[in-house]
């Protein structure tokens, strides 16, 4: 492992000790074991020069600015031309040898390095000037605040925000009653230009660089800037080399990709590996000669109308969903394409029998393209699909939504428990999604406190399909373990609008652990909690005011016990305590089943294959193995049979 892998391996490792001790109470480490890693990534950082924006050496301010400023951009930042055929992209390579990669969506950000630091961060823009966003872009999971090149170095790439982020950051604008946003890409432009770097830095933005704009070292192809900007650290777009015998089936490789990456792409990128034969080219004004896009296959394709699908979401939100007869998208057979808000159904105007168009959408989303009839016949009942009760429209900003306005509708009542019941908050497990909606429809659970009563349907609950005596079993378990909870937790699991996971816990602290003291404070008493505004206050005032739910914590304070905070102890586990270990080749001293004998007394896993997610592979002295290869590649570390058992003290 070079020092690059290994700062990258100890930021995250020393970070992952952080979440467990200080959000979790639960060490992984001892902190002589913290101390010594925090000092070998520092030592390594200032020996080689590279530090990353998430390092837990550096405490990254948040900081926020009065307006954005416009900055000119060294060169013009121009686009490629493209196409949707294959053969316009063979007709480009000609004889060259090419760079294929993916042409990433989100925003394009130029970053600056002078003398190994990070200067200046400056959006796309208009192409020939963008703004100033280094505050934000410091805020980033993967940017290296300093890198071990000191000379100027300019380069380009794309700004991102991952699928699952993007669901997360939705789920809880729409929770919260504020408009979602439209795309990861919006989400990812929108959080880069924030004022404040502290929305940003919420959001786990990652950057891939794609191009090097000006270097006082020349590199003359463009496979060896991907290699350079790897080895600075830098993650890069994943990219392979292509000549035109078999760009078509590297094409097709790509795709075949396409569905399960985690960010959103709008085509592929082939650039001309000579980067002098590439410039020589030219530009046309609007799009550099060196490159050449494909974009995805978006032929819109004709089908029939039938129906919307309602659903009411956990949140209360309606979702809309159009229902048309099969259709095939390229090769995929499809019949349902979301219709994201209310406006845009009316916008439709459809009717029963209209002729729609359907598209992918950057080649994976279903989406609606076209009512070409545009009877609008077709009315929405206003009646919510869970429960029955009435649907209104609401309009967080500018969209309009559907919403079902019961407080007591079933798949309102499933998130309100599917919350209580997280890993954050009561940490029951067992009562899954699945099996709440279950208990629910049987009539099981009303409010929190029937959580705490299952054990009266026994012989329903064991009788029902997919559950039994064991899962049973384990379920009561589950639930009498969690009669212990910490104060944060249960303030946390009661769902309190505005009241996260980091607000109990500063809640808590001011409060010294004190419930009835929180129960009793005033909207100036709360408004004094660390990070605590006027709206936060008074939603933790006004939860606590109502006498519903003074008398439901009342009932759930029957069956719980609030823990005393304990102060924190040294953890005694092992270093690889938690850790998955694979052990490969021959050993010098030990057998296979000795070895697991060994690793799991630490505390560690034992696995029984090599796999990404391994933290160490460890090497026999005797007769090594083609995984190391792999390892390397994946990022794991590698230890010999000699470091291992030096570090287990054997």
């Amino acid at each position: 492992m070079n020092n690059i892998d290994k700062i990258q391996h100890l930021t995250k490792q020393l970070n992952e000790a952080c979440d467990a001790y200080y959000t979790q109470d639960n060490p992984i480490l001892t902190d002589k074991q913290y101390d010594q890693l925090f000092d070998e990534l520092q030592s390594l950082e200032n020996q080689i020069g590279y530090i990353l924006s998430s390092s837990p050496t550096q405490k990254v301010k948040g900081e926020i600015l009065p307006f954005l400023t416009e900055v000119q951009h060294s060169e013009p930042m121009l686009s490629a031309d493209k196409s949707k055929d294959i053969n316009d992209v063979i007709k480009f390579m000609g004889n060259q040898e090419c760079v294929l990669s993916w042409k990433l969506d989100g925003l394009t950000i130029v970053l600056k390095y002078n003398n190994g630091k990070l200067q200046q961060a400056i959006t796309r823009g208009g192409g020939e000037s963008g703004e100033d966003v280094t505050h934000t872009v410091k805020t980033f999971t993967n940017i290296p605040l300093t890198i071990d090149y000191k000379g100027y170095l300019e380069i380009r790439g794309e700004g991102l925000v991952l699928f699952k982020e993007f669901e997360k950051i939705n789920a809880q604008l729409i929770t919260e009653g504020k408009e979602p946003f439209a795309s990861p890409r919006n989400l990812a432009a929108g959080s880069v230009r924030q004022l404040n770097a502290n929305i940003t830095k919420d959001r786990n933005l990652i950057f891939h660089a794609f191009g090097i704009v000006k270097c006082d070292m020349k590199i003359s192809r463009k496979a060896q800037q991907f290699g350079w900007l790897y080895d600075l650290g830098f993650d890069v777009v994943e990219h392979d080399m292509v000549e035109k015998s078999y760009v078509k089936e590297q094409i097709e490789y790509f795709q075949s990709k396409l569905s399960k990456l985690p960010y959103l792409t709008d085509g592929l990128i082939i650039e001309f590996n000579d980067i002098d034969y590439g410039k020589a080219q030219g530009t046309t004004g609007r799009f550099s000669k060196a490159l050449y896009a494909l974009k995805w296959n978006d032929d819109s394709y004709e089908t029939i109308f039938r129906e919307i699908e309602l659903n009411t979401t956990r949140t209360g939100i309606v979702s809309l969903t159009a229902i048309y007869d099969k259709v095939d998208l390229d090769g995929a057979m499809n019949t349902r394409a979301s219709v994201h808000n209310y406006d845009i159904f009316e916008d439709f105007q459809f009717g029963v029998g209209d002729t729609l168009t359907i598209y992918r959408a950057n080649g994976v989303i279903p989406q609606v393209e076209n009512n070409l009839t545009r009877s609008g016949t077709y009315k929405i009942e206003m009646k919510c699909p869970s429960c029955g009760g009435k649907i209104i429209i609401i309009q967080p900003k500018k969209a309009r939504f559907l919403f079902c306005e019961n407080d007591n509708c079933p798949s309102k009542l499933v998130n309100r428990f599917v919350h209580f019941c997280s890993k954050d908050g009561m940490n029951i497990e067992g009562l899954s999604e699945a099996t709440i909606e279950k208990f629910i429809d049987a009539g099981f659970l009303n409010d929190f406190s029937d959580i705490y009563k299952l054990e009266q349907y026994k012989s329903k609950i064991v009788s029902m399909e997919g559950l039994g005596l064991k899962s049973y079993n384990n379920l009561i378990k589950s639930i009498e373990k969690s009669k212990d909870v910490k104060l944060e937790n249960f303030l946390y699991a009661l769902g309190i609008d505005q009241l996260g996971q980091g607000g109990s816990k500063r809640l808590v602290k001011h409060f010294n652990n004190n419930f009835s003291a929180i129960i009793c404070s005033s909207i100036n008493d709360l408004m004094q909690v660390e990070d605590f505004g006027e709206v936060t206050a008074n939603s933790v005032y006004s939860y606590f005011d109502n006498d519903n739910n003074q008398d439901l914590v009342d009932e759930l304070q029957m069956y719980i016990n609030i823990k005393e905070v304990a102060e924190k102890k040294t953890s005694t586990e092992h270093y690889f305590s938690g850790k998955k270990i694979y052990c490969t080749g021959t050993f010098s001293s030990h057998r296979k089943e000795e070895l697991k004998a060994i690793v799991e007394g630490l505390g560690a896993e034992f696995t029984s294959g090599y796999a990404k997610s391994l933290d160490y592979l460890v090497v026999g002295s005797v007769k090594g193995s083609s995984k190391e290869d792999k390892a390397r590649k994946d990022g794991v570390t590698i230890l010999s049979e000699d470091e291992f058992f030096k570090m287990v003290g054997r």
